[in-house]
């Protein structure tokens, strides 16, 4: 499932598209330590939360069920 990180910060906006989930977190954790608002979104521009998607990686789960829990949940897009 292929997924896109988005960011916010103080050099403009960013937008980067993986199709491994480990590697979607890693970027957003280190765009958050070097001082960006960043997130992930499904192809559908639905936010993909955080703790779901690491949740979903320990326990092996697919992607996709990640992003259904954070449906679940109440989440969806950001505002622009």
């Amino acid at each position: 499932m292929s997924m896109i990180v988005k960011a916010e910060g103080p050099s403009g906006r960013a937008k980067i598209r993986s199709d491994d989930p480990k590697h979607a977190l890693s970027l957003v954790q280190y765009l958050q330590t070097i001082g960006y608002k960043a997130w992930i979104e499904d192809t559908n521009g639905n936010e993909i939360e955080e703790t779901a998607l690491k949740k979903a990686i320990k326990s092996s789960i697919s992607a996709r069920e990640a992003v259904k829990h954070s449906r679940v949940l109440g989440r969806g897009s950001r505002p622009n």
